[in-house]
Order: structure tokens, then sequence, then C-alpha cells
């Protein structure tokens, strides 16, 4: 009899606790800054589902990532939450849409569960060469629902469990169905390397407040949640960068930052991009500090983050949180077509695609005007005969002169040849056009040394009225070709730019763009691709 009181006494004790510990873990699910509905990353900025909807707009090429937290407490239990998203950029024009998927699966212990998916679209508008705004919308269906795998203490008869009898606790076995809509504001500026210099975003969460409850109580409500983003890069070295970010969220009547900074080390330079380590130091207002690595490169991403709680408070049910962040690129986005940056003026219809390759090395232009130039002389030696013949056309020329007007206007008929084509233009004018603008890699700026060249094209130009000049801009086959085509643009309008401040008339040059095609030089060596990271003349006529 006493064996048997102290089973039953035993089963009590066990059913108290069973019990003691789904209450603790539903409180812990109320009060905790981490929403089982909507996962707070500590490195958001890998997180653009849970972060800002528009920040979605940001991502360049099809992508895949997936996000993984876990944060222990004192029960012996977990909260574990797992995030798959891929994302496709789509191009139009200078600008892009980005369309997203995600699934979730949140588990507060193995309690209470949440799976669901999001499915979100953001447009992003190019505004100028380095800056971007995005504008994003994602709507999701979750299911929340409770676990029946739990003994109660309706299960016992006589202190034996007896598994027929179907638990009568209210709180199991029960599932909930509820649609969440969000959106959000994201503006990114880069610099003339690519590489984030700064970035403000706002977004809100759940904005319909879907009803949660498993009991369909009408006050039980995901609540409105809004979240603000901002960063701004105060340091760039050769290799070491600092940029300060802030982070704020107003969920649940609970207002927290994030405050700190990411350091940024690059410890290669590749024709892809550059590869580095990434670190971040944030303080949470929760009383929470955080510590994230990550190292970084063009094609894929790792990262882990640590939460470890710094207040009183937090110790007695949160430890310390372990974050997962991978990012992997599927494959580079390319465009559809080949628009021009800018349309050619009426009297010449030549386009990127039918322009002859420029073979400077194999074909000097200069042997080619040698060879006209004889070509010529052997016309004059017959012209003065033929003068002789029909002494009545004379129009009091001399002869010399004579016969170049005739090249002159036979050279007009056949504007479409090389920049040969003018014997107005002399053998040290041809070779200054022959030449090229050169840029550094993922750049469109120039250089003192290219300044001063163009300073020569300057005063050709002044010189030499009755032509004008189109600029064509090229890129070398590394990095995505959407953006080699727009930089190949940007680089033919730098140099027209440059042009115009110092004294050529506007309609003087027409810009086009040819982004990777035409390389006068194979792409296999870093010698080769810079010799195709270029903007070439061409006389028109």
């Amino acid at each position: 009899m006493i064996s048997f009181i102290a089973r039953n006494d035993n089963y009590i004790s066990m059913m108290f606790f069973k019990k003691f510990s789904i209450l603790f873990i539903m409180i812990l699910m109320l009060f905790s800054n981490v929403q089982a509905q909507e996962p707070n990353f500590s490195m958001y900025h890998y997180a653009p589902f849970f972060t800002n909807p528009g920040q979605i707009g940001a991502v360049k090429d099809a992508r895949l990532m997936l996000n993984y937290r876990n944060q222990a407490i004192e029960s012996g239990d977990n909260f574990r939450t797992s995030s798959l998203s891929g994302y496709y950029p789509v191009f139009i024009g200078n600008h892009k849409l980005v369309i997203a998927g995600n699934f979730l699966n949140d588990q507060a212990s193995d309690f209470v569960s949440t799976n669901g998916g999001l499915i979100g679209v953001a447009y992003s508008i190019q505004i100028s060469s380095y800056s971007a705004l995005s504008l994003g919308l994602q709507g999701g269906y979750f299911q929340r629902k409770t676990d029946g795998d739990f003994t109660t203490d309706d299960q016992f008869v006589n202190g034996a469990f007896d598994p027929t009898i179907v638990s009568g606790d209210a709180v199991l076995n029960q599932s909930k169905s509820y649609p969440t809509l969000s959106g959000g504001i994201y503006y990114q500026l880069s610099d003339e390397s690519g590489r984030d210099k700064a970035f403000i975003g706002a977004s809100i969460f759940n904005a319909t407040e879907p009803n949660i409850s498993f009991a369909d109580v009408e006050d039980d409500n995901l609540p409105l949640s809004l979240k603000a983003t901002a960063g701004y890069r105060v340091y760039q070295g050769m290799k070491f960068s600092v940029m300060p970010t802030l982070r704020w969220v107003n969920q649940a009547d609970n207002n927290f930052f994030n405050l700190g900074s990411r350091f940024g080390y690059e410890l290669e330079s590749t024709d892809e991009g550059p590869k580095g380590i990434a670190l971040g130091l944030w303080y949470n207002t929760n009383d929470l500090g955080i510590f994230s690595i990550a190292y970084e490169q063009p094609k894929f991403t790792v990262g882990v983050s640590y939460d470890l709680p710094v207040g009183d408070e937090l110790k007695t049910g949160k430890n310390g949180t372990f974050e997962l962040a991978i990012s992997f690129r599927l494959k580079r986005r390319t465009k559809a077509y080949v628009p021009q940056k800018i349309s050619p003026p009426a009297k010449t219809s030549t386009t990127t695609q039918e322009e002859p390759d420029v073979v400077e090395e194999e074909t000097p232009t200069e042997e080619i005007s040698e060879s006209i130039e004889e070509e010529q002389v052997d016309e004059e030696v017959e012209q003065p005969e033929t003068e002789e013949e029909q002494p009545e056309e004379d129009h009091n020329d001399s002869p010399q002169e004579t016969e170049t007007i005739e090249e002159s206007v036979g050279d007009q008929v056949n504007s479409d040849n090389t920049v040969t084509a003018s014997p107005e233009l002399t053998p040290e004018e041809k070779k200054i056009l022959e030449e090229t603008v050169k840029f550094e890699l993922n750049s469109d700026q120039l250089t003192p040394e290219s300044k001063e060249f163009l300073d020569k094209i300057v005063s050709l130009l002044k010189n030499k009225e009755h032509f004008n000049i189109e600029l064509t801009g090229y890129t070398c086959d590394l990095g995505d070709e959407k953006t080699n085509y727009e930089l190949s643009g940007n680089r033919a309008d730098i140099v027209s730019q440059y042009l115009i401040k110092n004294g050529v008339a506007t309609d003087r040059l027409t810009v086009k763009a040819g982004g990777e095609s035409n390389p006068v030089a194979n792409n296999s060596t870093e010698e080769n691709r810079r010799k195709n990271r270029r903007v070439e003349f061409k006389v028109i006529y």
C-alpha cells in the first residue's frame, strides 16, 4: 500500500512538472522578444523576409538562403526557428523585379509549432549608378498548432496509465491557421566598387493583425510590428571597413534597439568580387550582447552569431542563442536583350551589335592608312591627264586643290569606314582616336592618366569640327552581365561628361553601351581583361 502511494505521488509530481513546463513555455512565448510567428534574427542583414520586404529588392543574383536560430531556455527545452528562402531577380531595363519565396518552421519546444510560407515581390528602382530604392510586399499563410503527444493526469486510473483514454486537456491537439501581410521600403547606396556605403529602411509586419487564438478569442491577435534599419560606412581603407548599424523593433508593446557595428576585412580581391571576413558587435536593449562572424565571397556566405544575456531578468528563463546563416548564389542573372544606352541620332543607324570588332593589335589602322594614301598618290598622278583632256571643267582651282576636294567628297560617301576615312586627320590624330580610355575593375571613375588623354581628345575635337564622335563603353566578362552592361554605359557617360565639361558640344557626342561584347582580347587573363575595360572612339561624318 505504501509503495502504491509512493508511485502515485511520483505520477502526480510528474504530471505537475509537465503541466508546469507547458505553462512556463507558453509564458515565455508571450513575454520573450522571440515571436513564434515572426522571428527577429540577430543577423538580420541575412534575413530580408523577416527584416524588411523592401530589402528583397537588393538581391542581385538568383540565391538560396538558410537561416537557423536556436534559443535554449532554463527548462531544458529550446525555441528553434528554421527558414529557407529563394530569390530570383528579373531585370526590366535599368530596374529590377525580385520574386522570392520562403518556408518557415518555428518550434517553441516540443509543445507549440508554427509552419507556413511567404511569397514576396520587390521592385527596385535604379535612381543613379550607385543608388536604388526598393518597394516590397509579402504575404504568407501559417498554421499554429499544439502537440497532443503528452501524458496528462486524466489518463491515469488508480495510479496506472491507460493509453486508451484520450486526454481532455484543452491545450492539446489544437491548431489555428491564419494569413499575414507585410510591406516595406528600402534605400541602398553603394560605392564605385559595388560595396554597401549606406542603407535605410522601414517596414510594417502583420498589417492585418490576424487572429491566432486556438479558442477564437477576439482579442488574441498577432500584433502589428514596426521595424526600421539603418547603416552608414564611416571608414573604408584598403582592407578594413567600419559600418555602424541600427535596428529598431516595436512588437507586442515591446520596443528594443540593436546598436552596434559591422567590421569588414578583405582577405582577397578576385575578379568576381572580394572575399573577406565580417565581424558584428551589437547591444540589444533587451539586455543582450550579440557577436557575429561571417565569411563572405561572391558565390556563398556563411555566418554564425551568439546572443548572450547580460541582464539578471533574462537569465532566469533564457540562455544563450545560437544563429546560423548560409547564402548560395545559384546562378548569374542575365539580361533578356541589350537596349541602347542612348538612342543614336538619325544620321546613323549602326547598332552596338553591328559595329566591327576593334582589333588594334592585329590590324593596325596606320597600315591601312598608308595603303589608302599610296592609292591616292597613284590617283593624283593620273588626275592631271584627265583635267587636260577636259579643260572646260576647270573652275580656276589648282589641280592639287581639286584632287583634295574630290577625295574628301568620296570619303564622305563612304562614311561607314574607319577613322582613316578622312584625309583631314593627320596620322598622329588618327593614332590618338584609335586609343581607348581604360578603367579599373567594377569602376567607372576616370584616372588622372585618363583625364590627361581626354584633354588631347578635347583639343583634337575643337580643331576638327566637321565630324562627330561615338563613344562606346565596354567591360570584361567577369560579374553579372546585366550589371556589366549598365557599367559599360556609365563609363561612356563619364567620358562624355568630361568632354562636354571641357568645351565639346553635346550634339557632337553619341553614347552607347556595349557590355561584354566585342572584346579586343581574350578574357582568359587579367592583363587581357584590363584591355577590355574601355571606352572606344568612332568618328562619324
